[in-house]
């Protein structure tokens, strides 16, 4: 509701949102700024990636200029390759990137992105972020993105606003909003074949912030038996299985934290 409120869609209901210090939904000349990558595609079936992006960029640029940049953002996204080849051919993660794509066309100075890494493995993931500050350095471009996980915006971010139901429930630096998921309970995972060892290694070496409870389980994807640690403390949680298992040669298989925190940030600012 964001987004679509800040690209001019939809008004609001009270209030008021301005792009660039006017009413987007009045001023629709103001859109030329904006690049958006929404989180649903919506490409046309017979056009090609790289006539899409032409056509995109004929909005505001000189057709010359247009293939130039259609050339240079496949490039950037590494598509370049099967810029022939019609988007429905394509794989998610190339639709993804294609999403991308079209969104820096025109270097606007703001880029809107909804969900913007969905679908990427890791390496693209990691390639689509370079890009980003890429285009934050060099062509000065804001990137205003929603994204559901924290990592993600944690790398990108200078500021990050938490919602919950349309309302701001905490804002600042990626450090503070970390600090204050810090401050919420976290759920580790331990897969060991050593696993009571380190139970009892834990139990004797921590106090109840850093280890609030232990239960056993079975890990069905690995087929081996593994801890369940609840702390309040996670980074001290850390440091400790480190000395523990370099002290006492105690074998890992995989650790594991199950969540961010951030649903029990939400629920300690919206319920108490």
């Amino acid at each position: 509701t964001s987004i679509r409120m800040i690209l001019g869609l939809i008004k609001p209901q009270f209030g008021e949102v301005k792009l660039f210090g006017v009413d987007p939904f009045l001023n629709s000349r103001v859109k030329q700024l904006v690049g958006y990558i929404p989180e649903e595609s919506a490409f046309p079936k017979w056009i090609t990636a790289k006539n899409y992006l032409i056509a995109l960029g004929r909005f505001q640029l000189t057709l010359e200029e247009a293939k130039k940049r259609a050339e240079a953002v496949l490039e950037e996204v590494d598509l370049v390759e099967v810029g022939d080849k019609r988007i429905r051919q394509f794989s998610k993660g190339m639709r993804q990137r294609m999403k991308i794509a079209q969104a820096l066309i025109h270097k606007p100075a703001l880029i809107i992105a909804d969900e913007p890494f969905n679908g990427l493995d890791p390496v693209v993931r990691k390639n689509m972020f370079d890009l980003f500050e890429h285009y934050r350095k060099d062509f000065n471009s804001t990137f205003f993105v929603s994204s559901h996980i924290l990592f993600e915006v944690e790398k990108l971010a200078d500021k990050i606003i938490l919602l919950y139901k349309g309302r701001t429930i905490a804002q600042g630096s990626p450090h503070r909003i970390r600090e204050m998921i810090q401050d919420q309970p976290h759920t580790i995972e331990i897969t060991s074949p050593d696993f009571k060892q380190l139970s009892t290694l834990l139990i004797n070496n921590a106090d109840n912030k850093t280890v609030s409870s232990i239960q056993f389980k079975f890990d069905t994807r690995t087929g081996e038996n593994q801890l369940s640690v609840l702390t309040h403390d996670p980074r001290q949680l850390y440091g400790l299985i480190t000395d523990l298992v370099v002290d006492n040669e105690v074998v890992i298989r995989e650790l594991r934290a199950t969540d961010e925190g951030l649903e029990s940030l939400f629920k300690t600012l919206t319920v108490g």
